[in-house]
């Protein structure tokens, strides 16, 4: 990662939430839009720093019945950014590092006035932020560290909504700070074990098959899941304990599906940890190194880790000439591995923009990679240049080895022609036929599948990583 984690999540949210719909702002009065509201108040938190014009903007984002919706993300996807204390690399410019104190004083400020005012939606949503923040500012006065605690549990602990206004994420902030105060300990325990409960309990809203905002909300609660056994396990001599608590964070870490809604997470992960912290797979692993001799306990664990983050392989193929000497063919094993756990792909035969006709029966023997898009999509055009170069830097270099063809769906083939000249992308692309979406069952778009060398296919998880999902998967 960069050295600003958090411009980069700020212009992230700013990139995809808050571009307008032209038609939608052409039917309102301009300076009364919603996305007008919310763009101008991030003005007065970051460049034009002013708490009266902030609260002025955010006031009139919850008033709008089509923005109100919007303010839990507003406070603990980007006012979180600016008011929680943060540590700066020792070469960071001092401008830099200046510039966020003052902004951190003025956007406490905020808070503050937030919290005196009668809107008890905005109220609501602040609060955990609020407390939370009071508690960094309190890191050695235990009596009023604990008073905060009390009420953060009293007020944001009452009951099992622990994730619309992410009092979770700000518990599990807390307990360590807790916990790092002997007599506050027990305070701690009692904190951590209210969280776990509960977000354990919010495990059982959604299911494998959900999609959309669930799917995030899935997503979260299993992320937050896993973090708490973590910190449970840190607490237990008992070796099985602790194996079996770290095994449960193994287990919750963000799936495929998890790490295609990564954006349910997303915030929680920099804000918690300051980093990005793909998963808790890493400290089972670390256990099961050190204290289990077994070491087809250890293969099998690196396998499934593998499987889904298959930047993994390296250890993997350590353990695996380990275990079977290093005349054991690992590549063979891997491509009966990933057949055998891999769905059986469909036929897929459709017409491409240049009148040839694509079958994966004829590519039968390569990796294909498979990508559904269309032009009206926003997120699919955006990785169109990613797309590009790994036709021409991958495929185009290992012709024999792997095969590319993407989908235009929901489209015309004139839009579709239009865009790849005006682009000037050499990408193939065929025409959807309708049906080839529904029979792979896309969730969304873009969605990416990697088919076998045997006919088989995984899901590609979504998100920036694509390429060397791919690229480790068939070593490219």
């Amino acid at each position: 990662m960069k050295k600003s984690c958090m411009k980069l999540i700020v212009l992230f949210a700013l990139t995809v939430l808050l571009i307008p719909n032209p038609s939608t702002a052409q039917q309102q009065q301009f300076d009364d839009t919603p996305i007008r509201n919310i763009n101008t108040f991030y003005q007065f938190i970051d460049e034009k720093l002013n708490k009266d014009s902030a609260f002025f903007y955010l006031q009139k984002v919850a008033g709008h019945g089509l923005s109100a919706s919007r303010i839990p993300g507003i406070i603990h996807e980007e006012l979180a950014q600016y008011v929680l204390n943060r540590s700066f690399p020792p070469d960071m410019d001092s401008a830099i590092v200046a510039r966020f104190r003052r902004g951190q004083v003025v956007n406490k400020q905020l808070m503050e006035m937030i919290m005196a005012d009668t809107n008890k939606v905005l109220k609501g949503a602040v609060n955990p932020l609020y407390l939370f923040s009071k508690i960094q500012d309190n890191p050695n006065d235990n009596q009023k560290l604990a008073q905060i605690a009390n009420q953060f549990i009293r007020e944001e602990l009452s009951d099992k909504d622990i994730y619309s206004n992410r009092s979770g994420r700000y518990a599990l902030m807390i307990y360590p700070l807790l916990r790092s105060q002997k007599e506050l300990q027990p305070l701690a325990a009692t904190l951590l074990k209210k969280t776990s409960d509960y977000v354990n309990d919010g495990l059982l809203l959604v299911s494998e098959n959900t999609t959309g905002d669930n799917a995030g909300k899935r997503a979260w609660y299993r992320y937050l899941y896993a973090y708490t056994n973590v910190l449970n396990s840190e607490q237990v001599n008992d070796p099985d304990k602790k194996m079996s608590l770290l095994k449960t964070a193994f287990d919750y870490s963000p799936d495929v599906l998890d790490r295609s809604n990564n954006w349910g997470y997303f915030y929680d992960m920099f804000i918690i940890f300051g980093k990005e912290k793909a998963s808790f797979r890493d400290e089972y692993l670390q256990f099961l190194t050190e204290h289990v001799k077994d070491q087809q306990v250890v293969f099998n664990t690196i396998l499934e880790i593998a499987l889904q983050q298959p930047e993994y392989k390296g250890k993997l193929k350590e353990v695996f000439h380990k275990i079977n000497g290093p005349q054991k063919d690992f590549a063979q094993f891997w491509m009966a591995t990933v057949d055998h756990y891999a769905q059986p792909a469909p036929p897929i035969s459709l017409s491409m923009l240049d009148k040839s006709r694509f079958s994966n029966q004829t590519a039968a023997g390569k990796w294909i990679l498979i990508d559904f898009w269309g032009t009206w999509c926003g997120p699919c055009r955006s990785e169109h240049p990613a797309i590009q170069k790994f036709y021409e830097s991958v495929v185009t270099a290992n012709a024999g080895k792997i095969a590319m063809l993407t989908i235009a769906c929901r489209d015309t083939e004139a839009k579709v022609t239009n865009y790849m000249k005006e682009k000037k992308f050499s990408f193939p692309v065929a025409m959807s036929d309708n049906q080839v979406e529904h029979t792979y069952k896309v969730p969304g778009y873009p969605t990416k599948l990697l088919i076998t060398p045997a006919g088989k296919y995984i899901t590609v998880p979504a998100g920036h990583d694509w390429a060397s999902f791919v690229t480790h998967y068939a070593d490219l």
